[in-house]
């Protein structure tokens, strides 16, 4: 039972770990886009400039292409979110040889489990703010920015925790030092951006 992890091979279904590989790129591409005008404004803004003035060598105006590129880069990053978590998802639940069956496909299949959760963790953290704030503070109101905010802080933790918990299984040494040490950092940002998130406590 071999499966390609590549999303972009010709002539191959997208499955499993390449659907949340897949969904990821989109996540990155659109939020790239998202906000590419500010980069293209930093560049384009002399040394010692104001990068946010339109006049006087600063590169503001190029902010104004962000009326363009939001909408559409957050609409791409949103997909491929979506994508990723069918992905994650399509992933947990193929059906595992026993160990007696074929014990090296088990481990790879479980080591693809562990995978596709921990590539939610950097993801949710750069979209975090966005659900949060825009999806929740400014649609609904109140305190629900910052609810829905722990709320994604939380469903980390458990993904997390559950990929370490594959890893683990799969008896792979290397995986579970990577993905431990991955899951440590990201819940790390996690834990300083809901410390400055409850510091704001920004209500409308």
């Amino acid at each position: 039972m071999s499966q390609s992890v590549n999303p972009f091979q010709k002539g191959v279904k997208r499955v499993g770990l390449a659907v949340v590989i897949f969904g990821a790129c989109l996540v990155l591409a659109g939020l790239a886009f998202a906000f590419s005008p500010v980069a293209l404004a930093f560049l384009s803004t002399p040394p010692g400039g104001n990068m946010y003035s339109e006049g006087g060598g600063g590169g503001g105006a190029a902010i104004w292409l962000m009326i363009l590129t939001l909408p559409i880069g957050a609409s791409v990053a949103m997909f491929g979110l979506v994508t990723m978590v069918s992905g994650v998802i399509s992933t947990l639940r193929m059906k595992l040889p026993s160990a007696q069956e074929d014990s090296v496909t088990r481990n790879r299949m479980l080591g693809h489990r562990a995978i596709a959760l921990v590539a939610l963790l950097p993801i949710s953290l750069l979209v975090s703010p966005i659900i949060a704030f825009v999806l929740g503070n400014m649609v609904i109101g109140g305190y629900s920015g910052i609810i829905s905010f722990f709320v994604i802080v939380a469903m980390q933790i458990v993904a997390g925790v559950f990929a370490i918990y594959f890893a683990i299984k799969s008896q792979k040494t290397v995986l579970i030092a990577i993905l431990s040490a991955l899951v440590l950092l990201c819940l790390t940002g996690s834990y300083f951006m809901s410390s400055l998130v409850y510091g704001m406590r920004i209500v409308t």
